[in-house]
């Protein structure tokens, strides 16, 4: 067996198992993403000769990593919506979007700069990270899998996973300019 071989198998292995423990975990007192890291920790445990990644030598490929979960995460989510863009329909989105992440952000970053006594990029960039809704947190309030008829979910579960999904792309301008 090659490295590539025993790569996709790992890979297959949890792409199934992402398909199979939602329904084993439903009604537990775990979430899949605490499934999934402990299983990640589990397997770097076994004596395999697994890569130490160092994420300050190895930079370039760590970034990558968070890329590609992060991508997933957000595509997680957009899946999830079962509702046409609208600006009525999707008007609590809006409204979270345009109001409360602008105001979380100055307000987080007034507080940082203020209390803590940080430099204004430093205050920036915490509240430009801790503004936006995890995608990934925000599964356990997420609407259920679409289906037919366009309003099967309520209008909360529906606002927190449209402004999971959006609110990265538009706290990336802050981060940059922290």
């Amino acid at each position: 067996m090659t490295i590539g071989d025993a790569v996709f198998a790992w890979l297959g292995a949890g792409a199934l198992l992402a398909a199979v423990l939602p329904r084993v975990v439903a009604g537990r007192p775990l979430s899949l993403p605490l499934v999934f890291l402990g299983g990640g920790i589990g397997v770097y445990l076994l004596p395999l000769p697994l890569p130490v990644i160092d994420p300050v030598d190895d930079r370039l490929m760590a970034e990558h990593i968070t890329e590609i979960c992060v991508i997933i995460a957000l595509m997680g989510a957009g899946l999830a919506l079962n509702r046409p863009v609208g600006w009525r329909r999707w008007a609590a989105t809006w409204r979270l979007l345009g109001v409360t992440m602008p105001l979380t952000v100055v307000l987080t970053a007034l507080t940082a700069w203020w209390l803590l006594d940080w430099p204004p990029a430093a205050a920036l960039l915490l509240a430009a990270v801790l503004a936006p809704t995890d995608p990934v947190l925000a599964s356990e309030v997420r609407v259920g899998e679409p289906s037919e008829d366009e309003h099967d979910e309520d209008d909360v579960r529906f606002s927190l996973t449209s402004e999971a999904g959006l609110n990265d792309g538009l706290a990336f301008p802050l981060t940059y300019a922290a």
